[in-house]
């Protein structure tokens, strides 16, 4: 639960926090927003009660062991300052402002997100559908279908490549293959009649 707080009845810019260490923190929002203006050590057991006088000069702390403490304020915490009602109300309506201002941006944000996700996960989702109805095969179907596929597209464009023999027998019509063939009597068949002479440079 949350400890004991209470508003001044005389400042409506000063407010007070007890904690569970037995320190009370005293807020002044116009002189400081980050920080406590005042900590006191009341007892060094936890506070579980919180009262201000109807004047804000007297503030009482009630202790877990059911000790009362009286504490008075210094005169600038009960005092009202001039204009604080109209700062006090005109940095609420900023803040106000601002949380909206923050929160319409989150949500901006965070449809920007959804959308974002939603489009990937659409995809996402028409991947799996495909996958999923292709788990209707086995998985050696799967394999053979995958190494035939492989097969047609190496034999497909091996087609498309042009064949070295044809370019060779289109450049050198009726020549002889270069490797001779033995036939009867050990004799060459289809070798050349001239000999090659090689040139000595």
């Amino acid at each position: 639960s949350l400890p004991p707080r209470c508003w001044s009845p005389i400042r409506p810019s000063v407010f007070f926090i007890t904690k569970m260490d037995g320190t009370m923190d005293v807020w002044d929002i116009i002189f400081k927003q980050n920080d406590p203006t005042l900590s006191l050590q009341v007892c060094d057991v936890p506070l579980h009660s919180l009262r201000v006088q109807e004047q804000g000069r007297l503030v009482a702390c009630g202790s877990k062991d059911g000790t009362t403490t009286l504490l008075e304020l210094s005169e600038g915490l009960y005092t009202l300052q001039r204009n604080e009602k109209n700062l006090v109300t005109n940095m609420f309506e900023r803040e106000t402002r601002r949380e909206k201002i923050l929160d319409a941006r989150h949500r901006e944000m965070k449809l920007k997100e959804r959308n974002k996700s939603g489009m990937e996960g659409g995809k996402e989702e028409g991947q799996e559908k495909n996958a999923d109805d292709d788990e209707g095969p086995p998985e050696e179907d799967l394999y053979a279908k995958a190494e035939k596929d492989f097969f047609d597209i190496i034999e497909g464009e091996k087609k498309k490549m042009p064949d070295p023999t044809q370019d060779f027998e289109k450049s050198d019509p009726g020549k002889a293959s270069p490797i001779p063939e033995e036939g009867e009597g050990g004799e060459a068949k289809g070798a050349p009649e001239t000999s090659t002479e090689t040139k000595k440079d």
